[in-house]
């Protein structure tokens, strides 16, 4: 998180606005806003830069708290940073990333681990971001029982249409080699002993095979990620490159537009 104030300029501020000193809380309040913009700019750049081709969610993810007449600064930070769990969180301090949204619902379900994070795998049907495409999330989580965790009725039901569905395409979870599947839908012998890797996987059926199998998510440990959107020196090498700019700029227009002495129009 970044907070821009100017109290160090302060000095300077006033001997510019000389005899117009009530125009001071509109010249900084403007200056700290127009600064902010430019650290919310130069972040998005360097996301750019660090990730591949964000998405324009994650790009979208800073908000200004502006400064105001009566507040002398402004903040630049990351949207919903309330939630511990923030995608964004680890890749500006470090650390483990959290769980996503469909990886708590697995892990509930007691399918996942706490400890483990799902990746896509061959099966996985990505977007131009290389994300995992949404719709086949909800197919699985759907199919594998696991929206009625967090109170939705999106599970697979027993309909014409939905038994179609499962007919062309069924997901069901390998528990890891050496171990016995989980359910119903993982394997067509219940008893034998898995051969798969511990994840997601997809069974379509095949006309001379009898049905073929391929990885979609796999089941990894968790993982510690390095500093990669390094944040606080982007912002801090943005201000000290526009402020004083900003803050020339801010005194002009203050004294431009500032009343004459007494009130007068």
């Amino acid at each position: 998180m970044l907070t821009i104030d100017v109290r160090h300029n302060l000095a300077d501020v006033e001997r510019m606005l000389g005899d117009q000193q009530r125009q001071l809380p509109f010249a900084m309040s403007l200056a700290l806003n127009r600064t902010a913009q430019d650290v919310k700019k130069a972040e998005q750049q360097e996301m750019r830069t660090v990730f591949d081709r964000p998405t324009r969610y994650t790009l979208n993810s800073l908000y200004i708290d502006p400064a105001k007449k009566d507040k002398l600064s402004a903040r630049v930070w990351v949207k919903d940073t309330d939630r511990p769990e923030h995608y964004l969180l680890p890749q500006i301090f470090g650390g483990q990333r959290p769980l996503k949204r469909f990886e708590q619902m697995l892990v509930r379900r007691g399918l996942m681990r706490p400890n483990e994070r799902a990746v896509p795998a061959a099966g996985a049907r990505l977007d131009a971001y290389g994300n995992m495409n949404r719709g086949q999330i909800v197919q699985i989580l759907s199919q594998l029982q696991t929206f009625y965790l967090a109170g939705s009725d999106a599970n697979a039901t027993n309909s014409k249409r939905s038994r179609a569905k499962r007919a062309r395409l069924t997901y069901f979870v390998s528990t890891g080699k050496g171990t016995y599947p989980y359910g119903r839908h993982s394997w067509k012998h219940g008893r034998m002993q898995q051969e798969l890797e511990r994840g997601v996987w997809a069974r379509r059926p095949h006309e001379t095979l009898g049905s073929t199998v391929q990885p979609v998510l796999l089941f990894v440990p968790r993982a510690t990620y390095g500093i990669r959107l390094r944040f606080n020196s982007v912002a801090e090498r943005t201000v000290q490159r526009v402020l004083p700019g900003h803050l020339h700029a801010a005194v002009e227009r203050a004294l431009r537009t500032a009343r004459p002495a007494g009130g007068a129009a």
